[in-house]
């Protein structure tokens, strides 16, 4: 079996370099770290992970609960994450949330050594309780949560300035309704008014001297479902009122499943329907029309989780604040012509 001194031998520096490098933990140059990892590829060596974790009492394993992972927001966070995450020596697991106490006994009682919370729907009671376990915590924090532990690090996505300013441009564009479709399992009919993106979104409307019409929200986010027949009766209400309409979509993916419902039902027409997303995915620079976004950096939120969970010298306050831009295209353009014609 080939041991870590074959390594240090054939690389022709010490044991304890080996593991600097292997273990991403401590300054090596990068002369010797080449040769250390052309010898660990030579050797075909196989650390033992399981000594390792007996020895430091850790598993080397983080997870990231997050709601929908068909979505391409956290796909894209994931596959960042892990990058980061193999780099330091770790291994992370996706799981979609579920919101039960099981399932979050399962994901302490499995050891992890960090877990990045990418979901909104656990209140600040079962947030605190994971966190009293010792478990270092990462909150991907889209609303406002009461008493939650100080243990537990928040990346706070400023949805709510984001989405002030896109519902303004909206507005500004003449449109005479704006509804609020919120992502999948948001629990926006609970935290209403703690919610970033619709603190966002009523702010802009008072602006304008408008008030909140809850008729114009889907309050039900239980299933894609639910939002997108939601969609399509406002749509419809719209047209026959004949008003022009504006829908505020919580995420990229479910704005352009809602373009692709109206598509479907023959019913888009984007001179009088405006549509944006959140998240500035790929998807949305390819979807036809492109659509108007919120954007930020989904690599900086993905090291900084990483580096709050697994590195005890990264000094950081309790909440880091990521900052959104508006991304305008053309799905917010009023005056494109109707897809109908043009098709």
């Amino acid at each position: 079996m080939v041991t870590r001194k074959d390594v240090a031998v054939l690389a022709g520096v010490s044991p304890a370099v080996v593991s600097y490098v292997l273990n991403n933990s401590n300054y090596v140059s990068e002369e010797k770290r080449k040769a250390v990892l052309e010898a660990v590829e030579k050797l075909n060596y196989q650390p033992n992970y399981i000594g390792k974790s007996l020895r430091d009492k850790k598993t080397y394993n983080l997870g990231l609960v997050c709601d929908d992972i068909r979505g391409e927001l956290f796909a894209e966070i994931a596959h960042y994450s892990e990058c980061y995450a193999y780099q330091k020596g770790y291994k992370l697991f996706l799981c979609t949330s579920h919101q039960d106490d099981r399932f979050l006994r399962s994901m302490t009682n499995h050891r992890l050594d960090g877990i990045f919370l990418g979901t909104s729907i656990y209140s600040s009671d079962q947030i605190n309780q994971m966190a009293e376990n010792g478990i270092p915590i990462v909150l991907y924090k889209a609303k406002e949560y009461d008493h939650l532990d100080p243990r537990v690090r928040c990346l706070e996505i400023d949805y709510t300035s984001g989405t002030y300013e896109i519902t303004r441009h909206l507005l500004d564009q003449g449109f005479e309704k704006a509804a609020y479709m919120p992502p999948y399992l948001s629990g926006v009919n609970v935290w209403r008014e703690k919610d970033y993106r619709f603190k966002g979104y009523c702010r802009a409307l008072a602006e304008f001297g408008m008030d909140m019409d809850e008729h114009l929200v889907s309050f039900d986010t239980s299933s894609y479902e639910a939002i997108l027949d939601k969609a399509e009766t406002l749509l419809r209400e719209a047209q026959r009122e004949k008003k022009r309409i504006a829908f505020v979509t919580g995420n990229d993916y479910l704005a352009i499943r809602i373009m692709q419902r109206f598509k479907e039902l023959r019913l888009y027409d984007p001179s009088k329907i405006a549509i944006t997303g959140m998240d500035n995915t790929a998807s949305s620079r390819i979807v036809t029309p492109t659509l108007t976004t919120l954007d930020f950096s989904k690599e900086e939120i993905a090291r900084l989780a990483i580096d709050l969970l697994v590195d005890k010298t990264v000094v950081q306050k309790n909440s880091v604040r990521i900052p959104t831009t508006v991304v305008k295209r053309e799905s917010s353009d009023g005056s494109l012509k109707s897809s109908r014609k043009s098709s």
